[in-house]
């Protein structure tokens, strides 16, 4: 059964180290130790420069390797695969939409609400995220967390209509 190899251009007759690396979706250092065990084809070297190269047929070789997990030198090896995250994306999303919230909370009249109280907010009224939610729904949300009698207090804290009296020392 032949390894199909989906790249976005045509295989050319020579690749560099870092094209191959991109191919196979590693770092160089861990191709490097790959290659150094027998796990992928040493590269060749250009008489002109001495630059590292692989043809079209190593290349092949290397992610065929890669995807079945049979290495060129017919052992088995397991590949690390990493778990596709956008966490800079999410991260740039969530400050955008604070000032987005943040502008729409001081339109409703909350002037001195802070990033910490609207991510408190967040948290308590959208556990799993607002992904999906619409900005309206969250800002109103938002809103009415924060008006809470008890919002942006300690659940320790007294409630404001209770006072206290002073014990007498000694």
């Amino acid at each position: 059964m032949p390894v199909q190899i989906t790249t976005e251009t045509p295989m050319k007759a020579a690749v560099s180290v870092s094209f191959q690396c991109r191919l196979l979706r590693m770092s160089r250092s861990q191709f490097y130790w790959h290659v150094k065990r027998g796990t992928f084809h040493t590269p060749l070297y250009l008489a002109s420069n001495k630059r590292p190269y692989f043809t079209a047929s190593m290349v092949e070789d290397n992610l065929r390797a890669r995807e079945t997990g049979v290495a060129a030198n017919g052992e088995y090896v397991i590949f690390y695969e990493r778990l596709a995250t956008n966490t800079r994306s999410e991260v740039k999303k969530q400050k955008a939409n604070h000032s987005t919230l943040l502008d729409g909370l001081r339109s409703l009249g909350l002037n001195t609400v802070t990033t910490e109280q609207i991510d408190g907010a967040l948290l308590a009224c959208f556990p799993s995220g607002t992904n999906g939610q619409e900005e309206g729904t969250v800002l109103r949300a938002v809103f009415r967390h924060l008006k809470r009698p008890t919002a942006g207090r300690s659940p320790f804290e007294d409630s404001p209509g209770i006072v206290r009296k002073a014990s007498k020392s000694g």
